[in-house]
């Protein structure tokens, strides 16, 4: 079975920090939003076969709502931006949960 790549540990590992460390002043939603480029530059592919279809479905969540654009059909916001602006609280804080929680078992593959 293929293994993670290093590339998503260090860099799950920074976004999931992230997340965590402004856990206690900032809500869900600031935070991801404050960490929302990782969600566009941790691709699939780094991860193991037993972990790539949970950060898809991350990355689904994340991108549902696709690129908000303007009046001339120009992006004003890229697409997680976008999803994040519309979730709740409570959505937020599943996500965040959701990402820790993948983290957390990354995290094994390399002990």
């Amino acid at each position: 079975m293929k293994k993670s790549n290093i590339f998503a540990y260090i860099e799950l590992s920074k976004l999931a920090e992230g997340l965590r460390v402004s856990e206690t002043t900032a809500k869900p939603k600031e935070q991801l939003k404050s960490q929302a480029a990782y969600f566009n530059i941790i691709e699939p592919k780094y991860f193991s076969d037993a972990l790539v279809n949970e950060w898809e479905n991350i990355l689904g969540y994340t991108k549902k709502l696709g690129a908000k654009v303007n009046e001339e059909g120009r992006v004003v916001s890229n697409a997680v931006t976008h999803t994040i602006e519309n979730m709740t609280d409570a959505e937020c804080k599943v996500l965040v949960d959701r990402v820790n929680s993948l983290y957390d078992k990354l995290k094994k593959e390399f002990e």
